[in-house]
C-alpha cells in the first residue's frame, strides 16, 4: 500500500527547496522569455525544476514525472507525479509575491496527494485523499450556503480564451458581488480555500499541473469542481479547464449563465 504522508513529506521538503532557489532571484528584475505567445520563462523555472527533478527521481525512481518544463506524452499514465515548478511566473517576474511550486501525485487516474508551497509567503496548502486540507498545520473546511450576488468570484484570463468563454465569465461576472483575477492558479487556489473567494472559473489555457493539487485540497475541504461541460475532471490529458466553488449550488448557478 502506497505510504502517502511520507509522499506528502517529501512533496513540503522538495518544493521548498526549490522555493529557496527561485527566491534567490526574486526581485533581483528577473529576464524572461517566451515558451509561447502566453507562457513566461525565467532561470528560475529551470532552477527550479532542476532541484525537483533531482530530488524526486532520487526519492520515487519508478514513477514517472510529469513537468512543466519537460516535453510529456499523451495519454498519461495512470499513476504519475505532476509538477508546476513556478506557477504564476509572470507575478514572479513583477516582483508580486503570490507565485508558488505545486506537486501533486496521480494514483490510479486521481490526485491523491497535494503541495502548493508560495515561496514568497512561506505558507503551504497540502492535501491529502481522505485526511483532508490544509493550510500550514490549520485543516480547512469550507462553508456551505449563501447566493450567487454576495459572492466574490475568481478568474483567470488569458489570450487562449474563445468568445464564449468571454460571453461567460462576463455573465458571471455582472451576477456576482466582484470579481478578480489573480494570474496565477496556485493563488486561486490558496484564496478560495482560505473563504475569500467563493468560486473560480479557469476556463482556458490551464494544465493539469495547474489543477491536480488544488483540486484535491478542494474537494477534501468540501467543495466541488468540474469542466466546462459540467462533468467531473479527468486526469489524463495536459491541458484542461475546471470551474471551481465552495458550494455546488453556487456553481449550478454559474452554469445557468453559460451562453
Amino acid at each position: 500500500m502506497t505510504d502517502l504522508s511520507k509522499i506528502l513529506s517529501v512533496f513540503k521538503f522538495a518544493s521548498r527547496s526549490a522555493g529557496v532557489e527561485i527566491l534567490k532571484l526574486f526581485g533581483k528584475g528577473s529576464t524572461f522569455d517566451l515558451k509561447d505567445p502566453m507562457q513566461v520563462l525565467t532561470q528560475a523555472d529551470l532552477d527550479s525544476h532542476r532541484v525537483l527533478e533531482e530530488i524526486l527521481k532520487k526519492e520515487f525512481p519508478g514513477i514517472p514525472l510529469v513537468m512543466e518544463e519537460q516535453n510529456n506524452i499523451e495519454p498519461l499514465p495512470q499513476t504519475f507525479i505532476v509538477c508546476d515548478e513556478l506557477d504564476g511566473t509572470t507575478l514572479f517576474s513583477r516582483g508580486i509575491k503570490e507565485f508558488s511550486v505545486i506537486l501533486a501525485y496521480v494514483e490510479n487516474g486521481s490526485p491523491v496527494v497535494g503541495c502548493i508551497y508560495f515561496p514568497a509567503l512561506d505558507t503551504y496548502l497540502t492535501s491529502q485523499r481522505g485526511v483532508g486540507a490544509f493550510i500550514n498545520e490549520q485543516k480547512i473546511l469550507l462553508k456551505k450556503g449563501g447566493s450567487l450576488d454576495r459572492s466574490v468570484l475568481s478568474l483567470e484570463i488569458n489570450n487562449t480564451f474563445q468568445d464564449e468563454d468571454y460571453r461567460w465569465i462576463a455573465n458571471a461576472s455582472k451576477n456576482t458581488l466582484a470579481t478578480r483575477a489573480l494570474a496565477a492558479t496556485g493563488a486561486g487556489f490558496l484564496e478560495l480555500l482560505e473563504g475569500k473567494t467563493d468560486l473560480f472559473m479557469n476556463l482556458s489555457g490551464a494544465k493539469i499541473w495547474d489543477f491536480a493539487a488544488g483540486v484535491l485540497a478542494l474537494e477534501e475541504a468540501g467543495g466541488i469542481a468540474l469542466d466546462k461541460t459540467g462533468n467531473p475532471l479527468s486526469w489524463n490529458k495536459i491541458r484542461m479547464s475546471a470551474l471551481l466553488s465552495r458550494d455546488q449550488d453556487l456553481l449550478k448557478e454559474v452554469y445557468r449563465l453559460k451562453p
